[in-house]
């Protein structure tokens, strides 16, 4: 768990060098209990990179944790991921979605295991995760990226932070706004997007989700997958998916341009069809 008694933080992401991000994740990990990918998981990511590895491989893996499994051939069939008609076995969606397909719903199954399903403040957390990589994901289409990538898995986890708080000291986190990196720093040593992006590296996620996930409060001053995590937080927060129940990004009288209400309206459509493929 994070230290009840957190000495000062080191320094905020914002501001990071390498040196210094190293000095935050060291710090993160000796005061936070971050939860490990699932050993399965694990052995079937590493799988996945290894040239070698077969399709039946990774079945064989896969299913030697049944509740993974179950989750994977059930999101393999969600849009996000499906790249021909639905998978009905196992082996099926692996062939469907492809090994770096795999890997990313490998990612996706374990961060939704991670959220509570009776525990109100964790769904309205990971209401806010997926509705925001469903956005990043629409954006990364949008310019020629692929379905279900990157900025899908960027978004799914840019607020894993925020989780680790709540089941840190549920109280604490009930005091904190939508973004407050001081009061992130004063209560837990570290604001969440750092312990996000602390997560993905464990995970062994790609230095440039982790990245976004670090940064995804700077925007396009990080990179273009950051800018697009938070343009897709920040539509997730509009259209109800917040992060904080009930608070929205925008207040009700200020203009949205018509770009991103018609991203909102398809991000509410997604979510309202793809959510059953994630529970």
């Amino acid at each position: 768990m994070l230290n009840p008694n957190p000495t000062p933080g080191p320094p905020a992401a914002a501001s990071a060098t390498r040196d210094s991000a190293r000095a935050l994740f060291n710090h993160i990990a000796e005061t936070c209990d971050l939860p490990p990918l699932p050993a399965v998981a694990a052995r079937a990511m590493a799988l996945a990179r290894d040239p070698d590895t077969t399709t039946d491989d990774l079945a064989r893996v896969v299913q030697t944790d049944p509740a993974l499994a179950a989750r994977v051939l059930t999101i393999s069939r969600s849009v996000t991921y499906l790249r021909r008609q639905p998978p009905r076995t196992l082996h099926e969606a692996i062939m469907t979605v492809g090994f770096q397909g795999l890997r990313k719903i490998l990612v996706a199954a374990s961060a939704r295991a991670t959220y509570r399903a009776d525990d109100t403040v964790a769904q309205t957390l990971w209401a806010h995760a997926l509705a925001t990589a469903l956005g990043a994901d629409e954006i990364a289409r949008a310019a020629g990226g692929p379905c279900g990538g990157d900025a899908f898995i960027a978004g799914l986890l840019h607020d894993t932070g925020k989780l680790i708080f709540h089941l840190a000291d549920a109280s604490a986190f009930t005091t904190l706004k939508r973004f407050d990196r001081t009061r992130e720093q004063e209560l837990f040593g570290a604001s969440h997007d750092a312990v996000g992006a602390c997560l993905a590296e464990l995970w062994g996620l790609e230095d440039e989700v982790v990245k976004a996930i670090m940064f995804h409060h700077e925007g396009e001053e990080a990179s273009s997958l950051a800018a697009s995590v938070s343009y897709a937080d920040r539509i997730a927060t509009d259209i109800g998916y917040g992060s904080v129940l009930g608070e929205r990004a925008r207040l009700a009288t200020e203009p949205v341009d018509e770009a991103s209400a018609a991203l909102g309206e398809r991000v509410q459509a997604l979510f309202e069809s793809e959510c059953k493929f994630f529970d």
